[in-house]
């Protein structure tokens, strides 16, 4: 009888042990695959943020300007991108919101808060009139200006456009074709800017 009891603790025991260490794997493994999800961590740096006081200074960072003198950028750069909104009709005047692109940087270049950000980069997309088509349609090319500048020294330390590609043809019922320059081109300069380059 005694045996008997002992070898039902043992089990139990064992049992217990099995389910502990099984229940940390699962929610140590759940909390892994929440970490690597490119989802979960975009929301989370969404979040991030739009609980710092960087969004709140969108329009305040949109009118700075600056004398263009080209330089290296202070070290260590803390970063934030703003990008004109293109919905904004031409009458109301330029209107500026966070970028994306922001959140495709590096960790380390990443600006937390206002007091923290030293380099601001503008992006100033639009399109222009290139040209006609058979049809009458206009032809239109896609501009990106990023400008980017040391906040502290007023200037601005690095200025470019880039160029989108040639329209697209159109056919006969279409009014307009349009050219555009891929997002990845545009994350691409600016990260050259501060030394990084794809391998």
């Amino acid at each position: 009888m005694i045996k008997n009891n002992q070898r039902q603790c043992t089990f139990f025991f064992i049992m217990t042990m099995f389910l502990f260490i099984f229940s940390g794997c699962g929610s140590s493994s759940d909390e892994a695959a929440s970490s690597s999800d490119p989802e979960a961590i975009r929301e989370s740096q969404i979040s991030e943020l739009e609980n710092s006081n960087l969004i709140g200074n969108v329009d305040a960072y949109a009118a700075i300007q600056g004398v263009l003198a080209e330089a290296a950028a202070p070290m260590p750069a803390k970063v934030f991108i703003i990008e004109n909104d293109e919905s904004v009709e031409e009458g109301d005047g330029e209107k500026y919101m966070y970028s994306p692109h922001y959140l495709d940087l590096p960790e380390e270049l990443q600006a937390k808060s206002d007091a923290e950000m030293n380099v601001l980069v503008k992006l100033r997309s639009y399109y222009m009139e290139a040209g006609t088509y058979s049809n009458e349609g206009i032809a239109y090319t896609r501009y990106v200006q990023i400008t980017i500048l040391d906040r502290a020294a007023g200037t601005i330390i690095h200025e470019e456009t880039l160029i989108g590609s040639a329209p697209f043809s159109i056919s006969e019922d279409q009014s307009a074709g349009y050219g555009y320059v891929p997002e990845y081109q545009v994350l691409e300069k600016i990260l050259a800017y501060f030394g990084y380059s794809e391998e």
